[in-house]
């Protein structure tokens, strides 16, 4: 128990400098910082004897409900980061919902047909959070710098829309350089595996006594499927908003 202490207590050291950090620069996300700290320990104690029970019921159905809760929780989140003014957040959810359970779907079958995935709780769940948190991860991205770039250039879009641009046209402008940067952190993460960092899932397998090449073949299609979902996510979701909505401003909106 004393051991156990003794990780919490230096990892919220870490945590707490960040919070000071936030802080005395004023920056804004502290709270978020210590709420979802104490949410994620939490979480992730229960997730630990939740896979533990799985394993011992051998159940697919409840496998296949508790990726359904990744998905349905994936989604509240990333809609929290679904702040436009000109946009209905209940299609927010929507469009978020829709864009995370179809790829992340697609992923994970994919995955299966390689031979990657199983059905038994102890595949399933891991890889199937993995997949959504990438899922996740992306399109929080996207709707933060969507909501940025609509600001930046405003005038460029208005001008396009007094031109005769359509939506479709004005967005394609925006999200070359959008998805360059949504997908920064997984394709740094693709360049710097096994040369500055081992990854966990190819860890996790060595420690299990799997041979090198099939851990490190395994790891390289989970990079890979997170450099899918952080592209075609955001891609999916944003495309459908503006389809649906148009671009909105804003100031108003470029018809």
């Amino acid at each position: 128990m004393e051991h156990y202490v003794k990780i919490v207590v230096v990892s919220y050291l870490m945590i707490l400098a960040v919070a000071y950090f936030d802080r005395k620069f004023n920056v804004g996300f502290w709270k978020e910082i210590l709420r979802s700290s104490v949410l994620s320990l939490l979480q992730l104690v229960a997730v630990g004897f939740i896979i533990l029970f799985l394993l011992k019921l051998k159940l697919n159905y409840v496998n296949f409900a508790i990726v359904l809760l990744f998905f349905v929780n994936a989604s509240i989140i990333s809609t929290k980061r679904f702040e436009f003014k000109g946009y209905p957040r209940k299609w927010g959810f929507f469009i978020t919902f829709m864009s995370i359970s179809t790829m992340s779907i697609v992923s994970l079958t994919l995955l299966y047909m390689s031979g990657i995935l199983h059905f038994k709780a102890n595949s399933l769940i891991p890889l199937a959070g993995i997949v959504t948190a990438a899922g996740m991860r992306s399109l929080s991205l996207g709707y933060k710098y969507l909501k940025t770039k609509l600001r930046d250039l405003e005038d460029i879009i208005l001008g396009m829309a007094a031109l005769g641009a359509s939506n479709v046209q004005i967005f394609h402008f925006i999200f070359k350089e959008l998805i360059n940067d949504i997908t920064v952190p997984v394709r740094d993460m693709l360049r710097s595996a096994g040369i500055v960092h081992i990854p966990g899932v190819m860890v996790g397998l060595l420690l299990a006594g799997i041979i090198p090449i099939k851990a490190a073949l395994v790891q390289f299609a989970v990079l890979s499927t997170m450099v899918f979902q952080f592209t075609f996510v955001p891609a999916i979701a944003l495309f459908t908003l503006i389809e649906k909505f148009g671009i909105k401003i804003e100031s108003g909106g470029a018809h």
